[in-house]
């Protein structure tokens, strides 16, 4: 009973508007007044307003036939009383199908239209109940998301405090740990200095006494009557030293003569600094034992296969500990007040490094929690509680990974691979730029540009990442849902469809 009076509403409030104009919005209505010439909405013509929907097309923009299917550009309003107004092509108006619900695109009665205004209303509002409670919840939770945002900033901003003043400490410690450094660096290397001095001038020594003692052994073996002098008679024995002549093969007593300056004979002292460098390099000096050498190391190694060669291999248990455990120490070359000053100088250097890395370590942290700071998240900080986070959608070949304020990435289910399909750019534009996230600079595509990606946010009830899509090569675009944009409700708002 009731549905029948607001189809009989309808129809009545229908009849009105078509004694006004037949397939003009309410909006609209003003624009047709039937006591004026009608001017063509473009402007291009200024006609009787008798002609208006006369089933003849004046107007280019159609404008004059906006009842009638003269017009092939005309546009027929669905009055739609109880749902929304709607615009159809005036091309479908009488043309057998109903297109409005309420049946006023045929009013020529070739057919009788049932109203399914009021159903579509009914299922309108049904929907709007729907996003209504969703919004209601959303907003909601977008309180606490608020509320998480102040701790997030209170607690980085005092975490920043924090680490400002350990900050100043620790370049207070690095500083007094630098000049202890230097101090110690300075008495080790002075005192290194002094130290390399000696054992240089020892290894010099050392150098000394051992060519000594091999020019005595090779003196020894050419002077072959062993009365301490060496002659040219006993030198021609050593047919070797032909090579610093002619070398034929023979080295004469004439050669022997001139090798040693026509001296009769030298002894020790001459033989040193005048002929041991000459002769050194050509005449070898036999160690002694040196025959003996193998024989004793394969005696040694007889026997240490002796002591292996056993049924039961050694026990651990039977191995000391401290052979194990104890660093084996290497002997330093340097007195002991010298190398105690060594240690002391790297133990200075070992501190002062370590603050040294505290230090940067510290700064680092800083930085990175300024950045968080400073990033854009929400007109109060709704995006706070998504920072270091990620949300996934998988489809039948991938899984998409969205970060906020960090990247979005395509993984292969079947290599496992990861690609990365942008990297944080920016909100969007203008004053709804929250409801958009624009990733760019991702991984380039063969032949073709970087991939990006393009986040639309909607309002939901938790956030979760619901589909992706790519409508251009290597242009990805997500829906994201989350409490953080969500508006409290507000009526409805019918846009003409």
């Amino acid at each position: 009973m009731f549905q029948n009076i607001l189809i009989l509403l309808s129809l009545s409030l229908a009849t009105n508007c078509d004694q006004i104009v037949r397939g003009i919005s309410p909006e609209r209505a003003s624009l047709y007044d039937p006591n004026k010439p009608f001017t063509c909405l473009d402007g291009s013509l200024t006609i009787p307003f008798s002609q208006i929907n006369d089933d003849y097309c004046d107007c280019r923009d159609g404008s004059d036939e906006p009842g009638t299917a003269a017009c092939m550009n005309g546009q027929f309003a669905c009055q739609n009383l109880d749902y929304i107004v709607q615009y159809i092509p005036s091309s479908r108006v009488n043309d057998g199908i109903c297109d409005c619900c309420d049946g006023s695109d045929e009013y020529s009665g070739k057919v009788q239209c049932e109203n399914k205004c009021v159903v579509l209303a009914a299922k309108m509002r049904e929907e709007e109940e729907k996003m209504r409670l969703l919004r209601e919840q959303g907003f909601a939770k977008r309180q606490e998301l608020i509320m998480l945002g102040e701790e997030f900033k209170k607690t980085l901003e005092a975490k920043v405090a924090e680490l400002e003043d350990k900050k100043s400490k620790t370049e207070s410690e690095k500083n007094e740990l630098e000049a202890k450094k230097n101090e110690a660096e300075s008495k080790a290397n002075e005192a290194k200095s002094v130290a390399d001095k000696i054992l240089e001038e020892k290894a010099r020594e050392e150098e000394r006494a051992q060519m000594i003692k091999k020019a005595n052994e090779l003196f020894d073996l050419l002077d072959l009557n062993k009365d301490s002098f060496l002659t040219p008679s006993e030198l021609v024995t050593r047919q070797e030293l032909d090579i610093l002549f002619d070398n034929d093969g023979k080295f004469t007593i004439e050669e022997s003569i001139q090798l040693m300056d026509n001296s009769e004979s030298v002894n020790l002292e001459v033989f040193i600094s005048g002929y041991y460098d000459k002769l050194s390099p050509h005449v070898k000096v036999e160690e002694q034992g040196e025959e003996q050498q193998p024989e004793a190391e394969q005696e040694l190694e007889t026997t240490e296969e002796l002591e292996i060669d056993a049924d039961q291999e050694p026990e651990a248990e039977n191995v000391p500990e401290a052979d194990i455990s104890e660093p084996v120490k290497t002997e330093s070359k340097y007195d002991a007040g010298t190398q105690k000053l060594i240690d002391e100088s790297n133990e200075a250097r070992r501190l002062f490094e370590n603050s040294e890395r505290d230090s940067r370590n510290i700064e680092r942290e800083i930085e990175d929690i300024n950045k968080k700071l400073e990033l854009d998240l929400g007109p109060k900080g709704e995006f706070a509680s998504m920072i270091d986070k990620c949300f996934e959608f998988e489809d039948r070949e991938y899984i998409y990974k969205l970060c906020p304020f960090d990247r979005t990435v395509q993984k292969s289910k079947s290599n496992h691979g990861e690609t990365s399909i942008g990297n944080w750019k920016s909100w969007g534009d203008g004053e709804n730029k929250y409801l958009q996230m624009r990733f760019d600079n991702g991984l380039g595509c063969w032949n073709g540009p970087q991939r990006s990606t393009n986040v639309i946010v909607t309002c939901g009830i938790e956030s979760k990442l619901t589909s992706v899509a790519e409508p251009n090569r290597c242009e990805y675009e997500m829906k994201f849902e989350t409490p953080a944009v969500c508006e409290p409700n507000s009526s409805p708002v019918h846009e003409e469809l």
